[in-house]
């Protein structure tokens, strides 16, 4: 399940986090360490990082900008964004600049509309039944409170809308911010991204695949302007001094799965420009990936390699009555990785554990009185895959506060079952097998 990602792609806004410009563009050397090597493709304009109006010891302190001003300097962004990306323009309206205080109102009403409670409950089952939500969390509120302080800006494809949010008008942040949104917005132009379809029901791992292929491009394209003398040394030396918001209140996994389509899918972004240039990325929005795998695994990208189709038994029926199904999709690499850190597995073992990933796909269950019962089911390439899987999930089930338990199917295949008592689990073990 990837609440986050899912209400990214319904509500129609691609976010940019603060978290990702502090990572990556902390300095000017990072910058010049991200950028991708040169290809055949249309490339940045030329322009040195220095001017006799400029220095790194210049004031970065934001002057007051009229709407003309920012108008003009915005149009400016557009033009040199659109010759980097080699897209046509996108036909969009003015850009508007918020402040934080607005961009909560903005983030409620866009839950309120594109996250109906309905969904919000199936959420909050699913994310307890996998033991990372405890009783008394929600998941909307975790998400307003994590993106209130994450969100730079957003484009609205519905409204075709670019909105940026700033305390101080058009600061540094405001400009490469609307450098990595105008991006959005040319991608719209020329290939749709409601063709992704990335709030795809059912469909978790593939859509936080293709949120990876938009946010990739993006984050690189806003890279490449930056590099290309459209900000001063001292306006790149604020980005990068700018403070790492406190992500304390949420969980480590929502934090990670927010993050996945930036970082990820820069790097994955990265490879395929160096391999094709812009072509090669515009030819991944026709094919775009099936898995976060392959985005993860720049080889299973060139190779295509497809999920293993996974399927799982309509456990229902053996419940007893009163159950529902209420989510059923596959969970995936990225998914599956973050998980595992949450229940204290270090990255380098996570991602050894999950880098054999095949296929997946996790069924929820719901009760009467809040009982639960989940049933996964997943497959490996090689048994060695399944048996390291195995050894590291087994954290995760002596973590759990519920019944929960690890059975192997066959060489290469293993189920989990979780459920809110030991007659559950039982139950859906003998149904799920």
């Amino acid at each position: 399940m990837t609440p986050i990602q899912r209400l990214a792609a319904a509500a129609a806004a691609v976010l940019t986090m603060v978290m990702v410009l502090v990572l990556v563009l902390h300095a000017t050397g990072a910058l010049v360490a991200a950028r991708p090597p040169a290809s055949p493709s249309p490339s940045p304009r030329a322009s040195p990082t220095t001017s006799p109006a400029a220095s790194p010891l210049a004031s970065t302190e934001p002057s007051p900008a009229s709407a003309h001003e920012q108008e003009a300097a915005f149009a400016e962004i557009e033009r040199q964004v659109q010759q980097i990306r080699g897209l046509p323009a996108a036909k969009i309206g003015p850009a508007q600049i918020i402040d934080r205080s607005h961009l909560a109102v903005e983030l409620r009403a866009l839950f309120d509309a594109e996250y109906p409670q309905a969904r919000r409950d199936a959420d909050n089952l699913t994310l307890r039944s996998l033991g990372l939500l405890t009783a008394d969390q929600d998941v909307a509120q975790l998400q307003l409170r994590l993106l209130g302080d994450q969100v730079l800006g957003f484009y609205d494809d519905r409204e075709k809308r670019m909105v940026v949010v700033s305390d101080s008008g058009l600061s540094p942040e405001a400009k490469i911010t609307y450098a990595h949104e105008y991006t959005h917005a040319l991608q719209d132009a020329a290939f749709s991204l409601k063709t992704l379809q990335t709030d795809a029901v059912g469909e978790d791992d593939r859509s936080l695949a293709r949120t990876a292929l938009i946010e990739g491009d993006a984050t690189q394209s806003m890279f490449l302007w930056a590099l290309a003398g459209h900000l001063t040394p001292g306006e790149l030396a604020q980005i990068g001094n700018t403070p790492v918001p406190d992500t304390g209140d949420a969980p480590s996994w929502m934090v990670g799965l927010l993050d996945f389509p930036y970082t990820a899918g820069l790097q994955w972004i990265g490879q395929v420009y160096q391999e094709g240039g812009f072509a090669a990325v515009d030819a991944a929005f026709s094919t775009p990936p099936d898995s976060t795998e392959q985005v993860i695994h720049y080889d299973k990208w060139t190779a295509r390699e497809k999920p293993i189709p996974v399927s799982v038994p309509d456990i229902g029926p053996a419940l007893g009555t009163g159950w529902k199904r209420v989510a059923s999709s596959p969970q995936g690499e990225a998914m599956l990785g973050v998980m595992l850190q949450f229940f204290g597995v270090s990255q380098p073992d996570a991602a050894r554990a999950v880098a054999g990933w095949g296929g997946d796909r996790a069924a929820v269950y719901s009760g009467p009185d809040g009982a639960f019962s989940l049933a996964w089911r997943l497959a490996f390439d090689t048994a060695a895959d399944a048996r390291e899987f195995a050894d590291a999930y087994a954290r995760v089930v002596a973590a759990l506060p519920f019944p929960a338990r690890l059975v192997p199917l066959s060489d290469t295949e293993q189920l989990i079952v979780h459920a809110s008592t030991d007659a559950l689990l039982e139950k859906t073990l003998a149904a799920a097998r």
